[in-house]
């Protein structure tokens, strides 16, 4: 799995009150293996802050052609500005877009199965 953005909102390095952090945690529990890439937040915390301390840390990894196709489903969860949506909807094979995030014209020109909630 892999999510696209950790922010509570575009184009902000906050992760305070993110949702992301609840669905990493969640499928973490169920087994699955979660990478996210944020251009704003470089690293987040498993502890109660999130974002120092101890905790187990995840970093955020480079959005290239290798993750998108590795990941068996990637999550907009933060609807960046800066992410490139072309790039993710022409190689993942499946995206679920929580934000709105694609368009009409993505999501007619992706071959990926899109499912928006």
């Amino acid at each position: 799995m892999l999510l696209l953005g950790v922010a509570y909102k575009k184009d902000i390095n906050d992760v305070r009150e993110s949702p992301a952090l609840s669905i990493i945690d969640r499928l973490r529990a169920k087994g699955a293996d979660v990478r996210y890439h944020d251009p704003f937040v470089e690293e987040v915390r498993f502890d109660d802050s999130h974002t120092e301390g101890g905790g187990e840390a995840l970093r955020s990894v480079e959005l290239t052609d290798a993750e998108l196709k590795a990941a068996d489903c990637v999550v907009i969860v933060t609807d960046h500005s800066g992410i490139d949506y072309h790039h993710v909807t022409a190689l993942a094979p499946l995206i679920v877009d929580t934000r709105n995030a694609l368009n009409g014209d993505l999501r007619r020109a992706s071959r990926a199965r899109i499912i928006r909630l």
